[in-house]
């Protein structure tokens, strides 16, 4: 066996400390009260020195006196013998009682992704973790250490005699004896005591696993990293060493938790007996709260306060910004007292946790420790601390001012509650088929009364079924759907209902009806939930003189409303209600010439509409996210020209078929912008939301097949749409018609 492959356990330690970049552990009996000869040391080679701690587990297991045993099936009773043994766990195996290693230098392999608990052991000289998440609870063992590979997680809640190597994961609850080294990439966090600590990789501070207690110096080099959490109760973890702290130009790391922050704490991150260096960075993602450093002879201090960063300048509308102008922030919370300078930090004087203590603690992730899910700690600090302002404006601006630039974006957008300036725009499109209704009804009414006029236009074609009685009566069913187009939110809105009317001929050209019907619309976003409960009533004149017609019409509808928004951010979620009473009314007057002869129609039509929407206003119910939503009201005139194309078929049944088919250019007038204006209902002052635009020139299409299937009675379908730079509309139409 060559010399590279006969090293002792004991030195493995020296060995992955020099590999790891450790020049100061330059005494080898310091890592054990084991101690060899300077000329057994020597045997060890450059190679070696340069190896990393997955080589020199490698290099031990094929060494010639290493007997491995691998250990696969549960409850295994282990006693070792007199040589140097190498105990492999995998997945399904595990130790009965306590695992003796006997004499010679001895190992426990951890390579089972499962996981598991390591009992009471002794006689071991080392313990390797390669992958799987453990638990240690052995009181007093492995006299040269433990190492934690990149796939490995180990929570130690028992006592380590030796050194600890942290390439992977390492909470500590209980105590290590000697030095921790945490490599680059490493993990290292828990309240348990640890003869010294040097920090590569990272180290994490917060609520649930506490801060370490360390009996010897904390060095903090220049790619370590400090993730200190601070949390809405203002309390923090405070790391004590009773030697000297060196800061090292390494990086602090602010997790915030999720929650209801003071705009000014306080918090002690690290108590000495001295500290030297300072923080090369600090890293804070939030977007409101700016965090101070301060640097004492035996302390460091972290004070969290409000910044100078307007709210607004986060927003990413002008509805955001709006928003954000007009909130109330809480005032300055008191400064919590910062810890005295002659603060004992004795730490060796402190007792280790016992391990029947630490024994109920569970293995822990990565993602536990960054502040995620925060879990109630065991351990507190009276430290560190601040006050809470007496009362606070408003929760949800609280939240506000505590989250992260990203979030903050997102929370001002959902606050603004810009959906409500929608519910005009979502309410005349939903009402805009009642109105299209009148004019269908109509438009199937030219020249299917009255045998005067018949006989006088040859040239004009029965466009649909009738019969020359003088009443009527219909029923429509609608189903119609949308979207309004929004760059941050589009709503969606569809609406059922069902339509009734009746006319009747008055004389020779007049024709006058009446219409009654009931509909429902659903609205929709990605954080906006509406429904509209809505009766119409209307009347309808038509006078039809030669090829002219006159199409007169006006409807009245009446809204029962209601909507809900959801407002979910980082430490905060509610869920507004509102419910209101709104009215619609429309007013339109079309006319049309028919140019078709035989049993072709072809009329170009021009109308003139007028349409106004009113809404009470109301205060929605919910938590601090409720808004007080003000009185609004919209009224614009709009004017259509267009073609509308006919033809009657009639089949060898006697029955007719007339397909049709019409496309119009829809102008509106006057303001187009759709705006609410509204408030927090606590802390906060009036500001507009503006919706999305009324479609200032849009594209109508309509076509549908009607079949007269007797002298008086007739179905049709149609598909009609509406296409503008801001909206997109689209229906189907059912209809039945009966004359008498």
């Amino acid at each position: 066996m060559s010399d590279q492959h006969t090293f002792r356990p004991k030195h493995l330690t020296l060995a992955i400390a020099l590999a790891l970049g450790c020049a100061e552990f330059t005494n080898a009996q310091d890592l054990s009260t084991h101690t060899e000869s300077p000329a057994r040391a020597e045997v060890l080679t450059n190679a070696e020195l340069k190896s990393t701690p997955l080589e020199i587990l490698q290099q031990f297991t094929a060494a010639g006196s290493t007997v491995p045993l691998e250990i696969n099936t549960p409850d295994m009773v282990i006693k070792g013998t007199d040589a140097d043994d190498l105990f492999i766990l995998k997945n399904g195996g595990s130790f009965k009682g306590l695992a003796d290693g006997g004499e010679g230098d001895n190992v426990i392999h951890l390579d089972a992704s499962a996981g598991g608990v390591l009992g009471d052991t002794q006689n071991f000289e080392g313990l390797f973790n390669s992958q799987g998440a453990w638990t240690l609870t052995s009181k007093g063992d492995f006299k040269e250490g433990v190492v934690v590979l990149n796939d490995g997680i180990l929570t130690n809640n028992g006592k380590i005699l030796g050194r600890a190597i942290a390439v992977g994961q390492l909470f500590n609850k209980g105590e290590i004896v000697g030095a921790v080294d945490v490599a680059d990439g490493g993990t290292f966090a828990g309240s348990g005591t640890v003869g010294s600590l040097k920090v590569h990789g990272l180290l994490s501070v917060n609520k649930m696993h506490g801060a370490p207690r360390i009996k010897g110096d904390l060095n903090l080099t220049e790619t370590g990293v400090l993730a200190y959490e601070v949390n809405p109760d203002g309390r923090g973890e405070t790391i004590k060493v009773a030697g000297t702290a060196s800061l090292g130009g390494s990086t602090l790391k602010i997790v915030a938790v999720p929650g209801e922050y003071p705009q000014s704490s306080r918090y002690t991150l690290i108590e000495a007996n001295e500290v030297e260096g300072k923080f090369g960075k600090v890293l804070n993602d939030l977007a409101f709260m700016t965090p101070a450093v301060r640097y004492n002879k035996k302390s460091v201090g972290l004070t969290y306060a409000r910044n100078e960063v307007p709210i607004e300048s986060l927003a990413t509308s002008d509805n955001g910004r709006e928003f954000a102008k007009n909130i109330d922030e809480p005032q300055t919370a008191p400064q919590a007292q910062e810890a005295s300078e002659s603060t004992n930090t004795a730490v060796a004087q402190v007792a280790p946790t016992s391990s029947a203590d630490a024994s109920a603690a569970q293995p822990s992730t990565v993602a536990e420790i960054s502040g995620a899910a925060p879990k109630p700690s065991t351990t507190t600090n009276a430290s560190a601390s601040a006050q809470k302002p007496p009362t606070t404006t408003n929760a949800a601006v609280d939240a506000l001012l505590a989250s992260n630039k990203q979030t903050a974006s997102l929370a001002l957008e959902q606050l603004a509650g810009s959906s409500n300036a929608n519910l005009a725009k979502a309410t005349l499109s939903s009402v805009d088929p009642v109105s299209g209704s009148l004019l269908s009804a109509m438009r199937q009414l030219d020249n299917t009364h009255g045998s005067g006029n018949l006989r006088d236009r040859k040239n004009a074609p029965r466009v649909a079924a009738g019969s020359e009685d003088n009443g009527r009566v219909w029923l429509q069913a609608l189903g119609h759907g949308g979207k309004l187009d929004r760059d941050v939110d589009p709503l969606q809105h569809s609406t059922k209902g069902l339509l009734l009317g009746a006319d009747w001929s008055i004389d020779e050209e007049w024709r006058l009806g009446v219409m009654g019907g009931k509909s429902q619309t659903q609205m929709d976003s990605r954080e906006f939930d509406g429904n509209l409960d809505s009766w119409h009533l209307g009347a309808y004149a038509l006078r039809q003189n030669g090829p002219m017609s006159l199409r007169l019409g006006a409807t009245y509808s009446s809204h029962d409303g209601n909507t809900a928004r959801r407002v979910a951010f980082t430490g905060f979620s509610d869920r507004p209600k509102g419910n209101y009473d709104a009215s619609t009314q429309q007013v339109f007057a079309e006319v049309g010439y028919n140019l078709g002869r035989a049993n072709v129609s072809i009329e170009p039509f021009a109308s003139l509409g007028y349409q106004r929407y009113q809404r009470d206003g109301y205060t929605e119910k919910g938590g601090a996210a409720a808004l007080k939503v003000h009185d609004q009201a919209q009224s614009n005139m709009n004017s259509t020209v267009g073609l509308r194309l006919a033809k009657v078929d009639t089949l060898d049944n006697g029955m007719r078929l007339t397909p049709r088919f019409s496309a119009g250019w829809k102008h509106t007038y006057g303001d187009v912008y759709t705006q609410t204006r509204q408030r927090l209902v606590t802390g906060g002052s009036n500001y507009n939301v503006y919706g999305v635009e009324l479609d200032r020139n849009s594209l109508l299409v309509d076509a549908g097949l009607d079949l007269g299937v007797s002298a008086n009675h007739t179905v049709g379908v149609g598909l009609n749409g509406e296409i503008g730079s801001d909206s997109r509309n689209h229906g189907v139409m059912g209809q039945w018609r009966m004359a008498f």
